[in-house]
């Protein structure tokens, strides 16, 4: 089993005229960390329910559709970043940047949801010039080995995930609710499969649908359902999920190139979280616990 990895996340959804935007900002620096996957930025855009768009999805028999697009900018780095030459026995630099189209069908208790999306692994995502100023800025050392990093590999994939939600139960004043989702991606960059549980308890019944989110990518599918609260309202969540992988780009080119690096066989993870609701505003915090096993 690998040494557990944890992250902090930092999430706003705010309403844009009728359609949905979040922005999503994920750092392990926070918990006192910075090395493997160490940062996160993810924005998407959702359309409001039954969109012009085409139904993409004309076999499954559910009264919504919405379209999302999202963008993902992913960090990675070795745990020693002051030595210049490449550590073999550690994950290389790497950066990641993707394009994510997705179609859903859904109602008040399911959902489906299936993209494709496009990226580039290297130079071409910037990431060392972005990790750099980051640095510079908070004040942290400057990590001297971005000239080893993975060179440019354009990737491409394709995804399905499916979810359901139980009903909210009332508990006094309080609801309860249980969404439990299926996701599986092939691709060149990662082909697996993720399930995850995710319990949550709020002030109000909430309609939004509560998943453990993605390997590495936006989290699209909880804007589908999310609604304006018309006061403060709070959530607090607490999911588990196991990750299966297949192929794993960076570790999997990492051992190509002669690092000495065991494949990534699984994951398994909890995250906890705690949302904040103002009329169109929501701010989540998230904490998430990862172990790995090769």
């Amino acid at each position: 089993m690998g040494l557990v990895k944890k992250s902090f996340l930092f999430l706003i959804t705010s309403w844009v005229y009728a359609d949905t935007a979040s922005l999503v900002l994920e750092n392990d620096a926070m918990v006192g960390q910075d090395h493997h996957y160490t940062n996160g930025m993810y924005f998407t855009w959702m359309s409001e329910h039954d969109t012009t768009f085409p139904d993409l999805l004309p076999f499954i028999d559910l009264e919504h559709k919405n379209v999302a697009f999202s963008i993902s900018h992913a960090i990675f780095t070795p745990e020693n970043k002051d030595i210049r030459t490449r550590d073999l026995n550690d994950s290389p630099y790497a950066g990641y940047v993707a394009l994510n189209m997705l179609a859903y069908k859904s109602s008040a208790n399911f959902f489906h949801e299936v993209g494709v999306n496009i990226g580039m692994v290297g130079p071409f995502a910037q990431a060392d010039t972005l990790q750099k100023s980051f640095h510079s800025v908070f004040g942290f050392d400057k990590p001297e080995g971005w000239d080893n990093q993975l060179d440019d590999e354009f990737t491409y994939g394709a995804s399905y995930n499916i979810g359901y939600k139980t009903d909210p139960i009332s508990i006094q004043d309080l609801s309860l609710d249980l969404t439990t989702h299926i996701k599986a991606d092939l691709g060149n960059f990662y082909t697996g499969t993720l399930v995850g549980t995710s319990l949550r308890l709020s002030s109000i019944p909430m309609r939004s649908f509560i998943t453990t989110g993605n390997f590495i990518g936006a989290h699209e599918s909880s804007l589908l359902n999310y609604e304006p609260t018309k006061s403060f309202n709070w959530a607090l969540s607490l999911g588990v999920f196991y990750n299966k992988f297949n192929t794993y780009y960076i570790i999997d080119e990492a051992i190509d190139e002669g690092y000495n690096l065991d494949k990534l066989d699984y994951m398994i993870g909890e995250k906890l979280a705690l949302d904040l609701f103002y009329d169109a505003l929501k701010v989540s915090f998230y904490l998430k616990s990862t172990q790995t096993a090769s």
